[in-house]
């Protein structure tokens, strides 16, 4: 089997999904190979574009395109070293520069950046424009990419597959997790329909989970797509093996397809999921409650267990824990143990008594965290209790204190225009913020958007927000009317305006954010109240 991750998403780190789903499949003895398409084809499209004479628009390039052309190679070297991430305004140059490159060499009817892609006449909400994009893949602007790249390296992989037959070498899997590489994933369906007739093509991840979790799915993708595979892909695939397994024993994940040098990023990350699904799962506002994910995690001693082996394995340097929430159990065992082999690392974490004590917090530096990231989402009490968010304000605050004296960067996440808050409640959250704003490193700003299958959408007078058949979300008419525009005038005249907060908004890594946050300034000096001799 050939599991494919497709651009576009943020390139500073493998695919987590793939990964595991390749270990699984080695570890039952069944051939796979997995080509991580999203970093090779944004390199390839920026590198493309300087040789391209044939587009005339390159006779009368701006100063700064031609500059960050020039400079490309030695942008990315720079944006690998940790010494770049010391200073926020050259770093912030570069990322501009190598972004540049990429976004100038395609036409302007394709927006395409280091983490997102859109198309002015296709949209990824539409299962009629998905088909249409796998139809018409010659006009998606990685298909020469596809033509000169990624075919001979398929077909190098088929052959081997041909040296060891085994039932796998008829599949192809399309690993879709974000909206950004929708249109994409589709043009690379239809272009491997007709490159590969007798392969059959099999696509799951977070986005395809998303849209076979409502319940007016209708399959909209049959001729096209062979398997669509909702939720966790590990026992599905070992079931089309002919493998019956009621329960898929823990994998540790395959990352040997990475060319690590060549992610952006300064030093090797690895992205780790402890868990499938949230620990707490109550919160009113997630899609994932929505959906009905069931929690599912390994003991904490056989996480650290695998976290150690493949950090040593591969030489690891940061690990990125990709759940919606690392467990407390995890996070104290982290915190009593001598570290994961010498690494630093980051992930989500929710405001809990462990984080409000000191020294635990200092341990969890000791052990290697650097920064956590923290869903606050309202300085308003009653607004995070009409949540169930299970979040108290006076814990909040000794969190981030106690986080801010220990050395540990915390990344803040604000949500503004849910059913429960009004204008009064989104002014106390200013107030909160502002109060607690030398405590905060990064802060990101978001506007609800209302899960569409969500129980609070029956209550709600709604609207589509998207027009679109797998559009996730919807408009609705506000009870305390705090519609968007009205939310958007208060974040940018007031909000973002506010002492102390615009300073943070600023510091903000862009197209990167949490997944670059931790690096900025941290080896430039203390990183908290409580100096190390080791930062």
């Amino acid at each position: 089997m050939i599991l494919i991750y497709p651009p576009v998403a943020k390139c500073c780190e493998p695919p987590a999904g793939v990964a595991l789903l390749s270990g699984l499949l080695k570890q039952h003895n069944i051939n796979c190979s997995v080509i991580d398409a999203n970093l090779d084809a944004l390199l390839w499209l920026a590198r493309k574009s300087f040789y391209d004479d044939n587009r005339p628009e390159l006779m009368a390039i701006d100063s700064w395109t031609r500059r960050a052309r020039k400079n490309f190679e030695q942008n990315l070297h720079d944006l690998r070293s940790i010494s770049i991430y010391r200073n926020i305004g050259r770093y912030r140059q570069r990322v501009m520069d190598v972004n540049r490159v990429i976004s100038t060499s395609v036409e302007n009817r394709y927006k395409i950046s280091l983490s997102d892609y859109s198309d002015q006449k296709l949209s990824p909400l539409k299962s009629c424009d998905l088909l249409f994009s796998a139809q018409n893949f010659g006009e998606n602007p990685f298909y020469s990419y596809f033509e000169s790249s990624l075919l001979p390296l398929m077909e190098e992989k088929f052959l081997l597959c041909k040296k060891r037959p085994d039932f796998y070498s008829g599949f192809i899997g399309i690993s879709l997790c974000y909206l950004s590489q929708a249109l994409t994933a589709f043009a690379l369906a239809g272009w491997l329909k007709a490159t590969f007739p007798e392969k059959k093509i099999i696509m799951g991840g977070g986005l395809v989970t998303s849209w076979m979790s409502s319940s007016e799915w209708k399959s909209p993708f049959k001729g096209l797509i062979d398997i669509m595979v909702k939720g966790r892909g590990e026992e599905p695939l070992l079931n089309l093996a002919g493998i019956k397994t009621k329960k898929v024993q823990r994998v540790l994940p395959d990352f040997d397809f990475c060319k690590w040098d060549d992610y952006i990023a300064p030093g090797r990350i690895l992205p780790f999921r402890a868990a499938d699904g949230c620990y707490w799962g109550r919160c009113r506002f997630c899609p994932e409650r929505a959906e009905g994910i069931p929690y599912h995690a390994e003991k904490s001693s056989d996480l650290l267990h695998d976290l150690n082996l493949l950090t040593e394995k591969y030489g690891i340097k940061h690990i990125h824990f990709t759940d919606d929430a690392i467990a407390p159990s995890l996070l104290r065992k982290i915190a009593g143990s001598n570290g994961i082999s010498s690494t630093t690392w980051y992930g989500f974490a929710r405001f809990t008594k462990d984080l409000a004590d000191p020294q635990f917090c200092r341990k969890l530096y000791l052990a290697g965290c650097r920064m956590l990231k923290l869903g606050l989402e309202s300085g308003d009490q009653s607004v995070l209790d009409s949540m169930e968010k299970g979040t108290s304000l006076k814990m909040v605050s000794k969190v981030l204190a106690a986080l801010d004296f220990a050395g540990i960067r915390t990344y803040v996440y604000l949500l503004f225009g849910t059913a429960f808050e009004d204008e009064g409640s989104a002014h106390k959250t200013l107030d909160y913020v502002s109060q607690h704003s030398d405590h905060i490193s990064f802060m990101n700003l978001a506007i609800f958007n209302l899960p569409r299958f969500s129980e609070d959408a029956v209550e709600l007078e709604t609207s589509m927000f998207y027009g679109g058949d797998l559009s996730l979300y919807l408009d609705f008419r506000h009870p305390a009317a705090w519609g968007r525009r009205q939310i958007r005038y208060f974040l940018d005249k007031k909000f973002r305006k506010s002492p102390g907060i615009g300073e943070i908004l600023k510091k903000d890594p862009p197209f990167f954010t949490s997944n670059h946050a931790m690096f900025i300034g941290l080896f430039s000096g203390a990183t908290g109240n409580m100096q190390d001799q080791n930062v």
